[in-house]
């Protein structure tokens, strides 16, 4: 409530102009009366907002921290005494981190395509109540290919809508040590892809109210196949909504909310053991979580356009999580990211 009091109370001079006229990226009608940098959707948003004009393209690098920290079975925590009294092994926390580059082009001043290509990182700490350990993995994650068009606009308002997938470029069974095992197959949350493709569906609103900038998204990913080793991910919905307002002519505060729910495992893999520990457990991955961000964001050359150039960032936590546990109740959430169109 601090952060939003203190956009309420940003004095007037200091909110960005928009009497300046810049060459925005979008050249579309609600692209050239959006000359405010809080026109554009916050550091982690669902659905871009941002359709590009014909032949334009834009670059964006993206950074995302997420750790986790003890046991949630349902809302509660668990003790790592009361998982040992059941498996043989259980985990303390965790750390996942992805780069993100995504590339952006204007097939025309409707249809903007994008792909995404992930790197990530993936560690685990596990304990058997007397040794402990880190599991680790990283490398290329599965790369998204996808669409946005323009479904509705005004000279106030857009409405977007996409559509995409993701390629099983991820490794999907990965072995390495854990749990006290020298090289076994690692559980589902530490494999960096499906192995089988997974069909997403995504749409946007962003209202422009002069001050402030609203928005609202969703997101869907549902796998179309399972892989080779006979399971497929969760099938997972988000959905956000946000505020932003701009300031100092080039700078952007926002306040976001998103809530995800995620299905368990679909199959199970064979070289896991549900008895061993929760995470080798199909039935024990799904869940739902609401988290809160807050975000800041500045464009460094605001004389070439909204977006152009624009460093952001953003951090979040949760404030409700219930998981088909236990499992690792999610902890913080750090975003940093780089857009850059021509």
């Amino acid at each position: 409530m601090s952060l939003l009091l203190l956009l309420a109370l940003l004095p007037q001079d200091a909110v960005a102009q928009t009497d300046t006229p810049l060459t925005v990226i979008d050249a579309t009608p609600f692209g050239l009366e959006r000359r405010k940098p809080h026109s554009l959707s916050p550091a982690g948003a669902l659905g871009e907002g941002m359709i590009m004009a014909r032949g334009e393209l834009a670059w964006k690098l993206d950074f995302n921290e997420q750790t986790y920290m003890g046991l949630r079975d349902g809302t509660q925590q668990v003790g790592a005494s009361t998982i040992l009294s059941t498996w043989a092994t259980t985990v303390e926390d965790a750390r996942m981190n992805r780069w993100d580059l995504e590339a952006r082009y204007g097939l025309n001043d409707r249809i903007t395509l994008a792909a995404s290509l992930p790197l990530e990182h993936r560690e685990v700490t596990w304990s058997d109540g007397t040794n402990s350990g880190t599991s680790t993995n990283e490398g290329l994650g599965d790369v998204h290919l996808g669409s946005e068009m323009r479904v509705l606009e005004t000279e106030s308002s857009r409405l977007t809508a996409g559509l995409g997938f993701f390629a099983p470029t991820g490794e999907h069974n990965h072995s390495g040590p854990w749990a006290g095992q020298a090289d076994v197959l690692l559980p589902y949350g530490l494999q960096l892809g499906g192995g089988a493709w997974q069909g997403t569906a995504q749409a946007s609103w962003i209202l422009d109210g002069g001050i402030w900038t609203l928005g609202l998204g969703a997101l869907g990913t549902l796998p179309l196949n399972k892989n080779d080793q006979g399971w497929a991910r969760e099938r997972s919905l988000m959905v956000d909504a946000w505020i932003a307002r701009g300031f100092w002519t080039n700078w952007v505060m926002s306040l976001r909310a998103q809530a995800l729910g995620f299905s368990d495992v679909r199959g199970e893999a064979e070289g896991l053991d549900p008895f061993q520990n929760p995470m080798e457990d199909n039935g024990r991955v799904g869940g739902d979580r609401i988290d809160l961000f807050a975000g800041l964001a500045v464009d460094l050359t605001p004389g070439h356009g909204v977006g152009s150039n624009r460093l952001e960032i953003a951090a979040g936590f949760p404030v409700y999580e219930d998981l088909d546990g236990p499992g690792l109740g999610a902890d913080f959430t750090l975003r940093f990211g780089w857009r850059l169109g021509f």
